[in-house]
């Protein structure tokens, strides 16, 4: 019985992990073809972990500070993003900077979307 039981559990944790795996390589469908991936994944396994973690965390939401966005409006740009809850930062069309922050005021919303900088993304992993 206890076999059954280790065995079963073995399965639901590797039906998990395999689960959350493929949810992540579709979402990097938005940047890298599937040959791609698989190519990232084989011969670049840091930077496949660089590109999965950006799905989720290359960017916050913050609230938009009218006042500090009329002072420098030039700062800004603009997007829309039609589920704001469920953003994946590679449908987003932006190219990380490797030391600047990109903030982005949210079309229709009183947010805004802030694009982290590469070395900040990658201290963020070194932490993990």
């Amino acid at each position: 019985m206890k076999k059954i039981l280790a065995i079963l559990s073995f399965v639901i944790c590797v039906s998990t992990l395999q689960a959350q795996t493929t949810d992540s390589d579709n979402k990097l469908l938005a940047k890298y073809s599937s040959k791609e991936l698989k190519k990232l994944k084989k011969n670049s396994p840091e930077e496949y972990q660089f590109a999965k973690y950006c799905i989720n965390n290359a960017f916050y939401i913050g609230k938009t500070s009218k006042e500090k966005v009329a002072t420098n409006p030039d700062a800004y740009g603009e997007i829309t993003i039609s589920d704001i809850s469920n953003i994946n930062f590679y449908e987003l069309g932006i190219e990380l900077k490797q030391s600047e922050y990109q903030p982005f005021i949210i079309k229709g919303t009183d947010k805004l979307l802030i694009v982290k900088a590469k070395d900040h993304i990658l201290k963020e992993l070194k932490k993990k």
